[in-house]
């Protein structure tokens, strides 16, 4: 896991992440230029030359914390030709989904998925991004994956919330400048003009939850000590209570996919049931159906049409906006408690360092939190509020 910076040691940043494609983690061949706030994202929401709040730069240390200011246009981060044209057809299908949403047309499952991996690209890429111009607190050089090997990787949500018309136009993001986040870019929440998506991705955060094959983490002894190591287990084959189990502070229709990073054939037995073979579209490479849940209820392979809407619907008051990044911090504690981290086996000592650190920075996320609600019980304290956001002027909320 990334080393946060502390007291001891330098506070310079070298990034190396600068350099290299943010979609596979390379040199870049015939280099080009990746928006990681897609260009036509700027555009739904207002000028795509505006220069917008992006965070607060870590890069020179703690006492030279700076406002990073930046024209969105002009945010911009190396990519190979051949990765950003990819790319570029995920884009082009994710805005007519997000601009149905937005006017209340029938989004299909085909979409939904479509959707889904357009999150993903956009979180990993804002994660990238704050580590390549130091808004990220966490160390820029090496990170462990690029956006190519994080879209479809893990269990999927969403939560989809629909503000009244006459909200103005604007793009947030919020949860994206926490070191929570900058840790591990699981989780955050995306507001495009009257549309509210809350987002997370982690290995069985869905799954286990669905009665489904999952994975967990496994101790085993070795002459040299122990190991945790990760493995699959059998599902339930039920559908369990508490399943995304935190505070929701404002309506929402909730959408996920379960998702594995292996095949079939690389682990047969857990998925070989009547029950689990439901929830997929082709079970030879785990290609789960997206699911919806209406009014309590689990619709597989599942649409939105008007009476999912109707479950979207959110009025919203004067403290709208401290609930929208409340609600992303108290999301990004409950994916670190109930996701599953890591990968390679590691030693006893580096699963407690890695297990410490996420608790301090889910502390962290809960002082965030009072720090909120206390600007939202005292007006003469409150600086997040509806001009803010109606101007479009603060993409990063927390």
């Amino acid at each position: 896991m990334a080393k946060p910076f502390d007291h001891v040691h330098s506070m310079r940043m070298v990034s190396e992440v600068a350099k290299l494609c943010v979609f596979c983690g390379v040199k870049p061949n015939e280099k080009t230029k990746e928006h990681v706030i897609p260009g036509w994202l700027m555009r739904l929401t207002g000028s795509d030359t505006r220069e917008v709040f992006l965070g607060v730069r870590y890069s020179d240390g703690p006492d030279k914390l700076k406002i990073h200011r930046h024209s969105l246009n002009r945010y911009t981060f190396p990519a190979c030709h051949e990765c950003n044209q990819r790319y570029a057809t995920l884009e082009a299908l994710a805005k007519p989904v997000c601009e149905k949403l937005i006017e209340e047309k029938d989004v299909s499952p085909v979409e939904l998925e479509i959707l889904f991996h357009w999150l993903d690209k956009v979180r990993v890429g804002l994660w990238l991004a704050g580590r390549a111009v130091g808004t990220n607190i966490f160390k820029a050089t090496d990170p462990r994956f690029h956006i190519a090997h994080r879209i479809g990787q893990a269990d999927r949500w969403a939560r989809l919330t629909l503000l009244p018309q006459e909200v103005g136009n604007g793009l947030t993001y919020a949860g994206v400048g926490t070191p929570l986040f900058g840790s591990m870019p699981s989780a955050f929440s995306l507001r495009i003009n009257r549309l509210i998506i809350q987002n997370a991705s982690s290995p069985r955060l869905i799954s286990r939850w669905m009665g489904l094959p999952y994975p967990a983490t496994r101790r085993t002894r070795t002459p040299s000590g122990e190991v945790f190591h990760s493995e699959i287990r059998f599902g339930k084959k039920k559908i369990l209570p508490r399943m995304m189990n935190y505070r929701k502070r404002f309506n929402g229709l909730e959408v996920f996919q379960p998702a594995y990073p292996f095949k079939l054939k690389d682990c047969e037995r857990p998925f070989l049931n009547e029950y689990a073979k439901r929830f997929f579209n082709n079970l030879k490479d785990l290609e789960a159906k997206v699911v919806v849940a209406t009014n309590g209820e689990i619709h597989v392979n599942g649409s939105i049409g008007p009476a999912q809407y109707a479950e979207m619907k959110h009025s919203p008051d004067a403290r709208f906006p401290t609930d929208f990044s409340c609600s992303t911090l108290e999301l990004q504690n409950y994916v670190s408690r109930e996701g599953l981290f890591g990968g390679l086996p590691v030693s006893k000592r580096d699963s407690e360092r890695a297990r410490k650190l996420r608790n301090d920075l889910c502390k962290l996320n809960r002082y965030l939190l009072k720090r909120l609600e206390d600007q939202a019980a005292d007006p003469n304290k409150n600086d997040d509020g509806y001009e803010e956001m109606e101007k479009g002027l603060k993409v990063i909320s927390i």
